[in-house]
């Protein structure tokens, strides 16, 4: 399985050829993540629609589910619309199109699937077998202003589920890949070999704009859906002058941080007290929600207990009472439904102390320095 990407549709293509050709810069790109050649968003957001009611049915609870992940990482507007538009709709600034055709996509004679221009779209069935495509159009300077999508029907049963080789996990990627195309993502790849994609530094492995065989399934927690590398999409919005949610390290006790045991992304892994070393293991976003999220997954009360000493670990998010909290004036983070604190075990600053949960009691062992 493939998927294509289009730097721009109609006019919007044609500036960006010249710049390359002028020699100017490349898009801005990270480990993970590569900008098709917009650097903004829309400060006002998105709204995503659909063609037919088929699409739908069909997109809908994919489409709203990697919207709302979009609205989370950018803090900017990203809802989905159900009401179909038709096939001949003009999409104005700041929407999205999305729908499901047979064979949609036909791809460049260079660059292939892996390429960023020449892409058409067909709706009498005579694209290429088993791919998708998604295109950034930009009307603005350097932003991203709307996009469309389409979805090859035949990786959907005649019921409109996903086949058994795609499955719902790799369907939400699939869908969130496209998104991804129309908002301003081209593949993260290093190369035209599909493999060669590096991990990115907020989930720790190949993010879902990679290639589809390296991106579509987390292999070390199972059901966990890989989505977005957040930085380019953070990249985007501070474009368009979006307040983000705060990210990076959590200082504790002895000047050391909040640490993901082992750099791991599996469900339970222990949270600890480790010497600072930047590293993704040590990188955390405060969303708004009330969420400390690290390699894509939420920081978690056990249960949602109220026991002092109980386990503190990652999980995936799944917005329950375990996982919110709150920074206090002391520089407590509290969990919310216990009104308990993190606690640093025994007041150690040794290498993978464990952090537990704990009654508040005023102990350096339970202060932490926060992103702002």
């Amino acid at each position: 399985m493939s998927l294509g990407t289009e730097a721009g549709t109609g006019a919007a293509a044609r500036p960006m050829a010249r710049a390359a050709a002028a020699g100017t810069p490349a898009p801005p790109q990270g480990p993970g993540w590569k900008l098709s050649g917009a650097t903004q968003w829309l400060k006002t957001g998105y709204t995503i629609k659909f063609y037919d009611q088929k699409s739908a049915d069909w997109l809908g609870p994919y489409v709203k589910a990697s919207a709302a992940d979009l609205q989370r990482i950018t803090n900017l507007r990203v809802t989905v619309d159900p009401k179909p538009v038709g096939w001949n709709y003009q999409r104005p600034k700041g929407e999205v199109l999305i729908g499901v055709l047979p064979r949609p996509c036909v791809p460049p004679a260079e660059g292939g699937t892996m390429g960023n221009t020449g892409w058409k779209v067909v709706h009498d069935g005579s694209g290429t077998a088993n791919l998708s495509c998604g295109f950034t159009s930009s009307s603005e300077p350097a932003t991203v202003t709307s996009g469309h999508a389409y979805i090859d029907a035949s990786f959907f049963t005649a019921a409109g589920q996903p086949t058994a080789a795609m499955g719902t996990t790799y369907m939400r990627n699939h869908i969130s890949h496209e998104l991804g195309h129309t908002l301003g993502l081209t593949h993260a790849n290093r190369s035209l070999t599909k493999g060669d994609c590096l991990k990115g530094t907020d989930s720790g492995q190949f993010p879902v704009m990679c290639s589809p065989t390296y991106a579509y399934q987390d292999k070390r927690a199972g059901s966990y859906v890989q989505q977005f590398d957040v930085q380019g999409l953070r990249h985007l919005a501070a474009g368009a002058g979006a307040v983000l949610p705060p990210q990076g390290k959590v200082g504790g006790l002895g000047g050391k941080c909040l640490d993901v045991k082992g750099g791991k992304a599996a469900n339970g892994t222990q949270i600890q007290l480790y010497t600072c070393n930047g590293s993704a293991a040590q990188s955390w976003i405060l969303g708004k929600d009330g969420t400390f999220r690290a390699f894509g997954k939420c920081l978690d009360n056990a249960r949602n207990a109220s026991t002092n000493g109980n386990r503190i670990s990652l999980y995936d998010c799944n917005g329950s009472a375990a996982q919110r909290w709150s920074v206090n004036a002391k520089g407590q983070i509290v969990h919310m439904a216990s009104g308990k604190v993190l606690d640093v075990v025994g007041g150690s600053t040794a290498n993978g102390t464990v952090v537990q949960l704990y009654t508040a009691n005023g102990n350096k062992r339970q202060v932490w320095v926060t992103p702002k």
